[in-house]
């Protein structure tokens, strides 16, 4: 086999333990399930088991299977946490893949090729595995086996989906209104038009998210079902909503069709459907009927100024629209080099169309994420190009809610409490139903020392996002830390790192709580994980990144990062 694993159609199948992989059906079998890997992962798996016994880099990793490309740092850890799920592996008790500290991973389960002639297959790499030991996760992926037919997103809605996230708030008047969860829309036409389906659906959930007389399911939990085969039921059941809107796209050069119906969840009736078709600047004319369609449909009271909404299409410039969808499906990615991709297109768009607010507003967040998420060596200077986009975009079309939701961010930064409270709050008021939005009113609470406001907050993010991010559970922990309540905190920063091993904040914030609670060795696991995963990590970069209003809190973090052993 070739050492950097490209051909998958010409490597022959293998064990690992008792597990078969078929690296050209992209295919591991065992357990009593079938997992599909992506490419790249089952590359990966390849790579491992030519070199099976041996401790390999990271950077030979990056090199051999993502074939010398700059790669965002979370794309390796997270392919690793993927083999670990197919496996059913532990990664503090391996017995498939093992995490050797600042060094790499290394394969110690046993190999065994099925074509002992193949010229190319490797020769006496089998390595025996240890004795198995507990896994402290069987029951939690015993209940994620059922759901595999929907892969990944099944695990996470089993796995991942807490009382907290199903509990109504009745105050923030989210449980009493009818909810509609918007599936990402099938591509008809060819792969690389799948961005141009994904944001057709994007558009439509951020319109219909701005109206106060239904509950829309956000982005980040319909996009689970992407390329899903689960049906109506399953997914309202899974989303707790009372209707599912399905479509598909077409699109053929400058032509463009696309087909939209309204099921009612628990009867699985089509309650209205339609087809529309014409040329590609005729999109924005689409979703403008496509949801006035729909509120006509489900009776939504509007209320003053709502109607707007659909009349106010985005740009007039088809290409700046094109580079804009372009962008917001490398947003979507949440790494470091998707991030600037997203960038450059949004930066594309708005030269074609300079009073683009959307695409301005989207800007503002990728310089925000940067910020945010330390991918840049100058969080100031990424936070004031959001603050100058966040303000660009509001001086054109002050009602989009992600300008309030940048400018909540740069705030709370900069430690200016009750602005970032107020723009959070502003950010909610032009779109009810902006789960993002109710998650940095929490953020913001928490660190204004409103802890008991701040879960409520939350509360309704999840109700709006049930299939919750990283990010969601992050921020649980930290309520649950400053509250004292260490060990809720580690089960709600597992939870976040179960969704995103490569989430920094969410596995400092466990390193921290591990500390507080005395637990050594588990600490230094974490914080060799920490290093692994995030090479050149220094605390000093950090330092503004917990922006506390009683800085005692913060102090005490600090201090249990330091004793962690965590460079300066």
């Amino acid at each position: 086999m070739p050492g950097n694993a490209k051909q998958l159609n010409k490597v022959s199948a293998f064990m690992v333990g008792d597990y078969q992989v078929e690296p050209s059906a992209l295919r591991v079998v065992g357990n009593e399930k079938v997992s599909r890997l992506e490419p790249r992962t089952m590359q990966l798996l390849v790579y491992f088991a030519c070199h099976a016994g041996r401790v390999i880099s990271r950077s030979e990793l990056e090199e051999q299977v993502w074939e010398g490309r700059i790669v965002g740092e979370d794309a390796l850890t997270n392919s690793i946490s993927k083999l670990r799920r197919t496996f059913n592996d532990n990664a503090r008790q391996p017995r498939i893949i093992e995490t050797v500290p600042k060094t790499g991973y290394r394969l110690i389960a046993s190999v065994r090729w099925f074509d002992k002639q193949d010229p190319e297959a490797p020769k006496n790499n089998s390595v025996s595995s240890e004795t198995p030991v507990t896994n402290h996760n069987t029951l939690l992926w015993g209940a994620a086996a059922a759901l595999l037919v929907i892969a990944f997103t099944g695990w996470l809605i089993e796995t991942l989906r807490t009382p907290d996230s199903q509990a109504p708030v009745n105050d923030m008047a989210i449980a009493s209104k009818p909810s509609i969860a918007i599936i990402p829309f099938e591509n008809l036409g060819d792969k690389p038009q799948d961005y141009f389906a994904n944001g057709i659906t994007t558009n439509l959930i951020t319109d219909m998210s701005k109206l106060s007389g239904i509950t829309v399911i956000a982005q980040g939990s319909v996009f689970a079902y992407l390329d899903s085969d689960a049906q109506t039921r399953q997914i309202s059941s899974e989303l707790n909503a009372d209707y599912v809107v399905k479509g598909a796209v077409q699109r053929q050069q400058e032509r463009v069709r696309v087909n939209v119906q309204l099921i009612e969840a628990n009867t699985e009736r089509t309650i209205w459907a339609e087809r529309y078709e014409g040329e590609i600047q005729d999109v924005f004319r689409f979703q403008d009927r496509i949801a006035s369609a729909l509120v006509s449909a489900l009776h939504i009271h509007l209320a003053p100024g709502e109607r707007e909404i659909f009349s106010r299409y985005p740009t007039t410039n088809v290409a700046a629209y094109d580079l804009f969808l372009r962008g917001q499906q490398q947003y979507g990615y949440r790494n470091r080099d998707a991030n600037r991709l997203a960038r450059e297109y949004f930066e594309r768009a708005i030269e074609l169309d300079p009073e683009f607010a959307r695409a301005t507003a989207s800007l503002a967040l990728v310089h925000s994420r940067d910020a945010f998420d330390g991918w840049t060596n100058s969080p100031e200077r990424s936070l004031a190009l959001a603050a100058e986009f966040s303000d660009a975009a509001a001086q054109i079309n002050p009602t989009i809610p992600q300008i309030h939701f940048v400018a909540g961010q740069v705030a709370l930064f900069r430690e200016q409490h009750a602005n970032a409270i107020a723009a959070a709050e502003r950010a909610i008021e032009f779109a009810p139903n902006y789960a993002d939005g109710y998650a940095l009113l929490a953020w913001a609470l928490n660190y204004a020392g409103r802890q008991a406001e701040a879960e409520k907050a939350l509360q309704v993010a999840m109700r709006l996002n049930p299939i919750s991010p990283a990010s969601y559970y992050e921020t649980k922990g930290e309520i649950l830390y400053i509250q004292g309540y260490y060990a809720k905190a580690i089960d709600a920063f597992n939870t976040s790192l179960q969704i995103n091993p490569s989430h920094m904040r969410a596995r400092m914030w466990l390193i921290a709580t591990l500390v507080q609670l005395q637990k050594p060795e588990e600490t230094q696991w974490q914080v060799d994980e920490l290093l692994l995963s995030h090479a050149g990590f220094s605390l000093s970069r950090l330092d503004h990144a917990f922006p506390f209003q009683d800085a005692s809190i913060r102090q005490q973090l600090m201090q249990n990062l330091k004793r962690a052993g965590l460079p300066d």
